[in-house]
């Protein structure tokens, strides 16, 4: 009989910071790498900022340098100490002033030409600005951020220089979209990548949570099944057959107890040897209390596992119960329990009708699940059923440290 259980529940979706792992090293990674550029591009386009005061005011000059390369160098604390969260904004506060400085242009130009062939200093990096865009937007977001103020910057260049020092405005613009597209396009990607490895780790930590509830699940069902099958049907089978008597009372006792005991989860830790012993032949007392166990023991025996030795106990009474069913009314049973210093082991034997293990029927739960699927489920335990028809039958279930 197996009892009913519920279906599995849903997981969760809930993503834990380990989802976001790949992602947030990525960003830190390449917000480090912007912040490192703008400290590069500061040193390198200094001469120009200087070259760039005769023909704009220095408010503009100063607040320019600030909202440019203040915010891009803020980057790397932001990677190094912020969080996901923290990173995305000052990514996006690097890439607004970046735009804003070229916004206010117009308002600081004094109307002079600036015979300087790279033009403006901002023109020199405005894939790097995208870049920052790249981290703090979305990737549609940040391409049309690159064309914007690549053409607008451009666009300055040529207003501020001479003619004779520009080329076709098109061509320069298309050049310079093209060209920052590449590193813009790697940074996108980078992320993007990060990301699809975060999902792909999400949903591996989800089906693993899903796969360990239902083995756990598996496993419940197995010991509840067992249960239902040793005590509770047993109890209900010889009810039903010698109607009641004490031996009857004794095995719904034990029954409502187990069940009891499942209900709350209740097992001991280690028993003594002496103890172990006992709990075989009182398992065996409840099947059959005519039946004497034999012991064989060391004289001085360990503490051997609480869950070994009520899965061999169980196993036990199972294997007398199948003999007292199918071995035939004049069949004798023996039960021996042999205990030493690194084992535990039961052997239960009877010279009755016998049968072929092969062709035990799977619905079966009295061998499959009582006696081997409980013992083999314990570390360290083995059960072994042998038997043929006309020559009795032998079960051997123990532990081994």
């Amino acid at each position: 009989m197996a009892a009913d259980t519920p279906a599995l529940p849903s997981v969760t979706d809930a993503r834990d910071e380990r989802d976001e792992q790949a992602g947030r090293r990525i960003l830190r990674l390449m917000s480090g790498f912007v912040a490192v550029g703008y400290l590069a591009y500061a040193l390198m386009t200094s001469s120009l900022v200087i070259d760039s005061t005769a023909v704009m005011q220095p408010w503009w000059t100063v607040l320019a340098v600030i909202l440019t390369f203040g915010t891009g160098l803020a980057l790397g604390p932001a990677g190094r100490w912020a969080d996901v969260r923290g990173i995305r904004l000052v990514a996006a506060v690097a890439a607004c002033g970046y735009a804003l400085s070229l916004a206010l242009w117009w308002f600081a130009w004094s109307g002079a030409e600036l015979n300087v062939v790279g033009g403006i200093w901002m023109s020199q990096f405005p894939g790097l600005a995208a870049i920052a865009a790249a981290l703090a937007f979305r990737p549609m977001i940040a391409f049309g951020y690159l064309v914007v103020v690549n053409a607008a910057v451009i666009v300055v260049s040529h207003v501020l220089r001479p003619a004779d020092l520009n080329g076709p405005l098109f061509v320069d613009i298309a050049w310079g979209c093209s060209y920052s597209l590449i590193f813009v396009s790697a940074a996108v990607m980078a992320i993007r990548t990060a990301g699809i490895l975060d999902r792909t780790r999400s949903e591996a930590y989800r089906a693993t949570a899903a796969a360990a509830a239902a083995d756990a699940r598996s496993t419940e069902r197995s010991r509840f099944d067992a249960l239902t099958h040793d005590n509770v049907m047993s109890t209900l089978l010889t009810a039903s057959r010698r109607g009641g008597s004490p031996e009857l009372a004794q095995d719904a006792r034990a029954a409502l107890a187990a069940v009891e005991r499942a209900a709350v989860g209740d097992s001991a830790d280690a028993v003594g040897g002496n103890d172990a012993i006992s709990q075989v032949r009182a398992a065996v007392g409840l099947v059959d209390p005519t039946l004497t166990v034999a012991v064989d023991a060391d004289d001085a025996l360990p503490s051997y596992p609480g869950e070994a030795v009520s899965a061999i106990a169980s196993a036990t009474a199972e294997a007398v119960r199948n003999s007292r069913r199918h071995a035939g009314a004049g069949a004798t049973t023996t039960v021996t329990v042999t205990a030493s210093a690194s084992s535990l082991r039961a052997e239960i034997r009877d010279d009755g009708r016998g049968f072929d293990p092969t062709h035990i029927s799977a619905s079966r739960l009295g061998i499959a699940v009582s006696i081997r699927g409980r013992i083999r489920r314990i570390e360290g335990g083995d059960a072994a059923v042998m038997s043929r028809p006309g020559g009795g039958t032998r079960v051997v279930v123990e532990w081994s440290a």
